[in-house]
């Protein structure tokens, strides 16, 4: 029984029937734990040691020892903490044909999962970095680029790793046609995002109709969040967080003395998310101007 409890201590309060069988216990010893409190089903075959404290992080064990598979797509992300990823959603992938049904876990089926693909965090089995964006693509196509982005500026994955992910994703993979243009865009020379303010700010002048901007345009060896290079006019996403120190305050007027020829616009989280319209509008207005008079400061 002592090992069996050391291994659940390692899987957030879990084990399997098969665990329990392979550590030379019985089924009626697990019959009468059962019947005693001691231990409670989770899923068929799975349970869980009284005391245990309950989280994500459980249920996401609890499903794939239940399935025999890995977090995958939402409920990957979230662990992994990509941007805009934080609500829990038990998620799992499975390479098996038939599977219990679990209640509140969406499982999905695949054919292709690489050995490369599938690693632990903690103990838990989950999709790679990379396998985790791919999937993301097909089940949260509006929040994908961002993760993407803020998994590369954070450098949680390597623009090679996806790469190589694209290659070896089947043509049917529903999320492919989208992963694959974000990976292509990256590769030749589109650098990522650095904040959720910026994914937000970009997600604005998409939705109201306005010019692509170049994120992330260095001048001067300095970078201006989104741009419009021909126009020489630049969009700057405001953070308090980024923005409070003392130090930051002087970079930031370095900042503007290196791009005195640019007109740049400043935008907070309280523009971006609730005054939207008069951003795009005051975007709007600011390139009209840019191109009649380019050259005006």
């Amino acid at each position: 029984m002592e090992a069996i409890l050391r291994l659940a201590s390692r899987q957030f309060g879990l084990f399997t029937r098969r665990q329990w069988l392979a550590a030379g216990l019985t089924a009626r010893q697990l019959q009468y734990k059962l019947s005693t409190g001691k231990i409670r089903a989770v899923h068929p075959g799975v349970y869980v040691v009284r005391g245990s404290a309950p989280s994500f992080q459980q249920d996401v064990m609890a499903a794939c020892l239940a399935v025999d598979g890995v977090a995958s797509s939402r409920c990957a992300a979230t662990l992994w903490k990509f941007r805009k990823f934080e609500r829990p959603v038990v998620e799992v992938l499975v390479t098996k044909a038939h599977t219990p049904r679990l209640s509140g876990v969406v499982v999905r089926r695949t054919g292709l999962l690489a050995p490369s693909e599938r690693t632990h965090l903690g103990a838990i089995p989950i999709t790679s970095r990379a396998r985790t964006l791919l999937d993301v693509a097909s089940v949260a196509p509006e929040r994908v680029e961002g993760a993407v982005d803020g998994a590369l500026h954070r450098k949680q994955v390597r623009l090679s790793a996806l790469r190589l992910t694209l290659e070896r994703a089947g043509a049917r993979h529903p999320g492919r046609p989208l992963f694959e243009r974000l990976v292509i865009e990256r590769v030749n020379g589109r650098r990522p995002t650095e904040s959720e303010l910026e994914d937000d700010l970009l997600a604005v002048l998409r939705r109201y109709g306005l010019p692509e901007p170049v994120p992330q345009h260095e001048v001067n060896g300095r970078r201006i969040d989104l741009a419009y290079p021909d126009l020489v006019l630049g969009i700057e996403a405001d953070s308090v967080e980024a923005h409070s120190a003392k130090e930051d305050v002087q970079r930031n007027a370095t900042k503007a003395n290196d791009l005195l020829e640019w007109r740049i616009l400043h935008f907070t989280w309280e523009d971006v998310h609730t005054r939207p319209a008069e951003v795009a509008e005051r975007v709007r207005h600011a390139i009209a101007r840019r191109r009649t008079a380019p050259a005006a400061a």
